[in-house]
């Protein structure tokens, strides 16, 4: 992960309690501080040009989870038991399709 996209998001989502629950806030931020000629463009260049700027989505949502793992007192309590749901309800059709060997 770049470095400079890990620190962007912890000062975004220190400051920024929107993005805190909002991923695609918090995308957009990101892209906006570190790429802002960028993020003017039209969405389709946007999503086209990320990888060769060195800015993965997949990496931005990474370090939103590592700061709610180090800052839980800031983590949204709507967000958090949406993301613990959806988890839950992954597992439970996951044991489902574990076949069973007695």
């Amino acid at each position: 992960m770049n470095r400079k996209i890990k620190e962007t998001v912890y000062k975004i989502l220190k400051d920024d309690s929107r993005a805190r629950a909002d991923d695609n806030y918090l995308i957009l931020k990101v892209v906006q501080q570190l790429e802002p000629n960028l993020a003017k463009t039209n969405f389709v260049n946007v999503m086209e040009r990320l990888s060769f700027r060195e800015i993965s989505c997949e990496s931005i949502t990474r370090a939103r989870r590592e700061w709610g793992h180090d800052n839980p007192e800031l983590v949204v309590d709507k967000a958090e038991r949406a993301r613990r749901k959806k988890e839950e309800e992954y597992f439970l059709e996951y044991s489902r399709h574990i076949p069973r060997i007695d």
